[in-house]
């Protein structure tokens, strides 16, 4: 899924568009003042790096202090807000910025990857003009917002507001930076010209919509024509984030609700929340465990457990991804450590790459409801939900679903005949136990201490890194300092688009909320029939339509804060409702052939997605028999979180 960290030079820029250039389309500019700008753009890169490689050390030492203040001083760092607000803000558009010139921000190729190389070429080039235009829109108007802020202080550091706004500024200063860069370095002139000529005409045509009072639409027809729009250019490969973003300077243009600035107040806002520090964190641990070989520790542990079974390594896969979960909070992060360690072993026994993709892509769907999941944790920063209660709440669900999927694997491996492994000795056992007791004492301190009010989300998050850094440097001793540095400088990148990803959705969330949506959905559910079952039913297939399309996170903070006061008017109890809402994401995240996780998946596995999408019928209609289960029975669910609170 992601490409090398190190920045793009030479032909390696021509893999960084957000739609993948047919290579046979691309022209890597060569000449004394072409490098001379590629080299300060490459330095300008190397320097932002850095710059969120500190502020991420600096703002886990922050949280570290505020910990140790708390428990032996009592006494609060209560600045630690208003810094966290600077380090959510840095890195959601300087390391989105960043994350758009490696590559990181993913795309839907279901359409584009049918085109001719030709077509391919006009698409992507594209999609690069279309992010240029949302980065200086918004780039623009971001600079009002930052002049009103200069106006304020902070509260406790008494610090200039515009700081905080500033990062917005410059992050998308940068995108239009390495927009430019992409276009008049990597393609050639001819296949710009047809691409530039459209995206001019839908300006034109926007422009004209805003301004002639005869073109002006009602709300309603905004709001479709915004919705198609959006849509058609995610299929056609813009990366989400800058589709929203496009979405919501559309729907304010035409319509005139509110001035463009509301699009950069939004974006901005969409990064304060405090518990949002926890994806970095996250990230951060589970990238620092995985490259410190704790994934193959528990790919072994699983091995003496269910090796022996039928299917034995696809349900190796099953176990190592619920167990993971726990650890990197990151489902592609799962996919990419358990599959890589898996993927030969698997060959070398005689299971097909679809297989194997298969399962995985299966295995990481039913694992969203795993503590600490980046769906929890933006679920919970979208809604009033408890963190805690979210993370005990999924433990069952997924269990209940991972034993569905090993229960196919069995069926479908006896009716194949595969051989089953011999079961592992007692010395094997005790071995493989002991590798995986350290990695799996992090989920039961982080579902514990969240739970029990002994610590933070975010405090629970930064102990989790300083665990991570001790068994895989100091323990384990397998990544040194250079090691650790490219780690940090991933987990910057990574963070930088779920945040940025998050910053566009509140901005076109907000957007959807001006335009009524939120009324109009509700009317729309009455009128297909005024039940709880309909309105369940109806939540999970648009969840699983809207996740495959919008990458996932996106559609909980969308459609999070608008369905879930409409699940409790039916009385269904929140966090049921959440187990439910992000286990139909999951699915749609993995579901061929749109989801973005089933083409990692398949490129993990090296499969064809064709034989892949195959392969996975079975393994989707157990998915959602799974869903459904846990959706109509809401004990797996509610029966840990009752059990814990004595209910």
């Amino acid at each position: 899924m992601h490409e090398a960290l190190s920045p793009p030079t030479g032909g390696e820029l021509a893999m960084t568009s957000g739609a993948t250039v047919p290579s046979q389309a691309v022209v890597v500019r060569r000449g004394p003042t072409v490098d001379r700008i590629r080299a300060a753009l490459n330095g300008l890169d190397i320097a932002c790096r850095a710059i969120l490689v500190a502020a991420l050390v600096i703002q886990l030492a922050i949280v570290l202090v505020g910990i140790v203040s708390r428990f032996w001083f009592d006494e609060s760092v209560l600045w630690a807000d208003e810094a966290a607000k600077m380090f959510l803000s840095l890195t959601a558009f300087v390391g989105g910025a960043l994350a758009f010139r490696a590559n990181h921000h993913t795309t839907v190729e279901f359409l584009t990857g049918k085109f001719s190389p030709r077509w391919r070429t006009a698409f992507a080039v594209g999609v690069d003009l279309l992010i240029l235009v949302a980065a200086v829109v918004v780039g623009d108007v971001s600079f009002d917002l930052l002049s009103i802020s200069a106006t304020s202080n902070t509260p406790i550091l008494q610090i200039n507001a515009a700081w905080l706004v500033l990062p917005l500024t410059v992050g998308l200063i940068l995108t239009v930076l390495f927009a430019i860069e992409r276009l008049v370095f990597v393609y050639a002139s001819r296949d710009i010209i047809l691409p530039a000529c459209a995206v001019a005409a839908l300006i034109g045509i926007v422009y004209a919509a805003s301004v002639v009072p005869a073109l002006h639409l009602t709300n309603g027809a905004t709001l479709g024509l915004m919705l198609i729009a959006f849509l058609s250019a995610v299929l056609l490969g813009l990366p989400v984030s800058f589709a929203m973003l496009l979405g919501s300077l559309l729907f304010l243009m035409i319509s005139g609700v509110a001035p463009l600035i509301a699009v950069a107040q939004n974006t901005f806002d969409g990064t304060t929340n405090y518990i949002l520090l926890t994806l970095p964190f996250f990230i951060w641990a589970g990238l620092i465990m995985e490259k410190g070989g704790i994934s193959l520790r528990l790919v072994s542990f699983a091995m003496t457990l269910v090796g022996h079974m039928r299917g034995g390594l696809l349900q190796v896969v099953v176990l190592t991804i619920y167990m993971v979960s726990g650890i990197s909070g990151s489902k592609i992060a799962d996919v990419v450590a358990v599959g890589s360690v898996l993927r030969r072993e698997l060959q070398r026994q005689g299971y097909k790459p679809e297989q194997g993709a298969a399962v995985l892509a299966s295995s990481a769907a039913m694992s969203e409801t795993i503590p600490p999941s980046l769906a929890m944790l933006v679920l919970g920063s979208v809604a009033p939900i408890s963190i805690g209660t979210l993370f005990i709440a999924g433990l069952m669900p997924a269990a209940v679903i991972a034993l569905l999927l090993m229960v196919l694997n069995y069926v479908l491996s006896r009716r194949s005949n595969m051989p089953s492994a011999p079961r592992a000795t007692m010395p094997e056992l005790l071995r493989a136990t002991g590798g995986a007791v350290l990695p799996l004492v992090m989920p039961v301190i982080m579902v514990v201490g969240i739970r029990f009010g002994v610590a933070t989300p975010t405090e629970v998050s930064s102990v989790a890194v300083l665990y991570g850094l001790i068994l895989a440097f100091a323990i384990y001793r397998a990544v040194n300092l250079k090691a650790l540095y490219q780690i940090a400088v991933e987990s910057c990148l990574l963070a930088g688009m779920v945040l940025f990803i998050i910053a566009a959705a509140f901005s076109f969330a907000w957007t959807l909320t001006a335009a009524n949506l939120p009324a109009d959905l509700a009317l729309i559910l009455h009128s297909v029939g005024d039940n709880k079952v309909v309105f369940i039913l109806g939540s999970i297939v648009l969840l699983i339509v809207v996740g495959s399309l919008l990458e996932g996170l996106p559609a909980l903070i969308i459609l999070g804060p608008l369905l879930m006061p409409i699940a409790t008017q039916y009385g269904i109890d929140i966090i049921h409702y959440s187990m439910i809402m992000i286990l139909a994401m999951g699915v749609g995240i993995f579901i061929p052939p749109i989801g973005i996780g089933f083409y990692v998946c398949c490129t993990v596995s090296e499969s064809r997605l064709e034989n892949t999408g195959r392969a996975m019928l079975p393994y989707l209609a157990v998915l959602l028999i799974g869903v459904l289960v846990v959706a109509f029975e809401p004990w797996f669910t509610l029966a840990v979180p009752h059990l814990l609170q004595g209910h």
